[in-house]
C-alpha cells in the first residue's frame, strides 16, 4: 500500500471501511469512496493510465488492507466492484472471513463483475454479531444448513442469484428479528415461488420487473407469511399469483403488479392509513369490494388508459376519514384516450363532508367527464383547504382555458386554495412535503 508509517497505523484502526469502485467509460476513470478515497483517487490517476490496471491495483489495495486491519471490533464494511475482470487475484471469501472475525455489525458486497456468481463462505451465514446485511449482483446465496444470524434486523437483496428456493427459506428463517427485507430480483435467479416467511418483518419492498419491456412474460408467485407486516412497497410483473397468510395489519402499501392477488391480500389492504397504487385491472375491483375505515391519504397512479372515474367514486364512498387524494395522470401516453364514464352519485361519500383537505390532479387535461368529477368535489369537499392542478404548460391556450375554467367553479370550502402548475406542492397527512 502507498501510504506513510503514519496514515498506515490510523488507517488499521479505523471501526468503518468503505471500498466503491466506479467504472466511467467516459473518462476512463476509477472512482473510489470512502475513507482516504480522494488520495487513493489521486495516486491511482498518477501512477497508472488504463482502467484495468486501476481495478487491478484496487482489488490488490482492498485484499492487503483488510488483511492488515487491526481494530477488534469492524463496525461496518463496504464493498463494490465494478464492471471487469481481474477476480482471481483475490478471494472474495478472505474479506468475508476477515469481517466476521473482526465481529461486523454493517456488511454490504456490490459485485458487479463479468465473472460468474461468487459463493460467500458459510461462516457469513452463522454471524451473531451482522445486524445489516446487503448483498448485491453476482453473488451466489447458497445456505447451508444450520444457518443462524440472531442480531440480523436489515436484509438487501439486490439482483442476487439463488442455488435454489430451500436456500432463499433456510436465509430468511435463520433470521429470527428480521424488522426490513428489502429484494430487487431478475428473472433468471432460480426461484419461481419466492416465500417471505419473517415473523418479525415489518418493512417489505419487492420489485420484480423484466428490463426488456417487449420481451415475454415473467414468471414467478409471491408468497407472504409476516404478521407483524406493516409497510410493503410491491412492484412486480410477473404473471403469477400473489398470497398473504395471517392477515398482517398493514399500515402503508405502495403496489404496483398485474395478477390478481387472493381474498387474504386485500384484507390486509383494507387496514392501510396510506395507499399507493398503480390502477389496473388486477386492482380494478378493489375499489368496490373493500372498505377502507383507516384509509387517511390516497395516491391513484394510471399507467394504461382505463374508465378509471366511477371506480374512483367506490373508493370514495368506502374511505370515510381520508384526508388526502393525488390523482397522477403523468404516465400515460396516448394520443386519444378512452371514454370516461360519470354518473353522480345518489349521495355525497361521508370523505367530502368531514375530512378531505388535500386534492391534487396531476396532468389534468380538463376532459368533459373529468370537469364533472372535479365540479363533484369542490362542491361537496366542505373541509377542502387546497386544490392542485399540475398542467403541461400554462402558456398553452388549451390550459389556460382549463386554468380559468377551474378558477370560475364553486368551492363549498370558500378558504380553500387553488394551485396551478409549478404553485402544486403536494404535502401528506404525516407532514412531509412531495415533489
Amino acid at each position: 500500500m502507498i501510504l506513510s508509517k503514519r496514515w498506515r497505523s490510523i488507517w488499521t484502526m479505523v471501526p468503518k471501511l468503505d471500498y466503491l469502485e466506479m467504472i466511467s467509460d467516459d473518462t476512463n476513470k476509477v472512482v473510489i469512496g470512502g475513507l482516504l478515497g480522494r488520495l487513493l483517487g489521486r495516486l491511482l490517476e498518477r501512477f497508472f493510465v488504463r482502467s484495468d490496471q486501476k481495478r487491478l491495483w484496487l482489488l490488490r489495495f482492498i485484499d492487503e488492507s483488510l488483511q492488515a486491519h487491526k481494530a477488534p471490533v469492524l463496525e461496518a464494511l463496504a464493498i463494490g466492484v465494478d464492471r471487469g475482470g481481474h477476480v482471481d487475484v483475490v478471494d472474495v471469501g478472505n474479506w468475508i472471513k476477515k469481517a466476521v472475525h473482526s465481529r461486523v455489525r454493517e456488511l454490504g458486497f456490490i459485485l458487479r463483475w463479468s465473472a460468474e456468481p461468487t459463493r460467500l463462505p458459510n461462516n457469513l451465514y452463522t454471524c451473531d454479531t451482522l445486524v445489516s446485511l446487503g448483498l448485491s449482483n453476482k453473488i451466489l446465496v447458497d445456505v447451508p444448513s444450520p444457518a443462524c444470524l440472531p442480531s440480523l434486523k436489515y436484509l438487501i437483496l439486490d439482483s442476487v442469484v439463488y442455488k435454489d428456493e430451500d436456500s432463499l427459506a433456510r436465509f430468511l428463517s435463520s433470521c429470527p428479528l428480521l424488522k426490513t427485507l428489502i429484494v430487487e430480483r431478475h428473472h433468471q435467479d432460480n426461484v419461481k415461488v419466492f416465500n417471505i416467511k419473517a415473523p418479525c418483518l415489518v418493512f417489505l419492498s419487492y420489485h420484480y420487473v423484466k428490463l426488456e419491456p417487449h420481451g415475454e412474460a415473467i414468471e414467478g408467485s409471491l408468497v407472504i407469511d409476516s404478521p407483524a407486516l406493516r409497510k410493503i412497497f410491491i412492484t412486480d410483473h410477473s404473471i403469477d399469483s400473489y398470497s398473504i397468510e395471517n392477515e398482517p395489519r398493514l399500515e402503508k402499501a405502495n403496489i404496483n403488479f398485474r395478477c390478481y392477488p387472493d381474498d387474504r391480500f386485500r384484507t390486509s389492504i383494507s387496514s392501510v392509513m396510506c395507499l399507493e397504487l398503480v390502477l389496473s385491472f388486477a386492482t380494478f375491483s378493489w375499489f368496490s369490494t373493500i372498505g377502507y375505515s383507516y384509509l387517511m391519504e390516497c395516491k391513484i397512479i394510471l399507467v394504461h388508459d382505463l374508465d378509471w372515474l366511477q371506480p374512483l367514486m367506490f373508493l370514495l364512498q368506502n374511505s370515510p376519514n381520508l384526508k388526502v387524494l393525488l390523482i397522477d395522470k403523468t404516465f400515460i401516453q396516448v394520443a386519444e384516450e378512452l371514454p370516461l364514464s360519470w354518473n353522480q352519485p345518489s349521495s355525497v361519500p361521508g370523505c367530502l363532508s368531514t375530512h378531505l383537505e388535500i386534492f391534487e390532479w396531476r396532468e389534468y387535461k380538463g376532459r368533459n367527464e373529468e370537469r364533472e368529477f372535479i365540479n363533484y368535489i369542490f362542491a361537496n369537499s366542505k373541509c377542502l383547504k387546497r386544490a392542485g392542478f399540475s398542467l403541461k404548460s400554462t402558456g398553452n391556450h388549451k390550459d389556460r382555458k382549463n386554468m380559468k375554467d377551474l378558477e370560475s367553479m364553486y368551492r363549498v370550502s370558500t378558504s380553500s386554495q387553488l394551485l396551478f402548475s409549478t404553485q402544486v406542492e403536494y404535502m401528506s397527512v404525516s407532514g412531509e412535503t412531495r415533489e
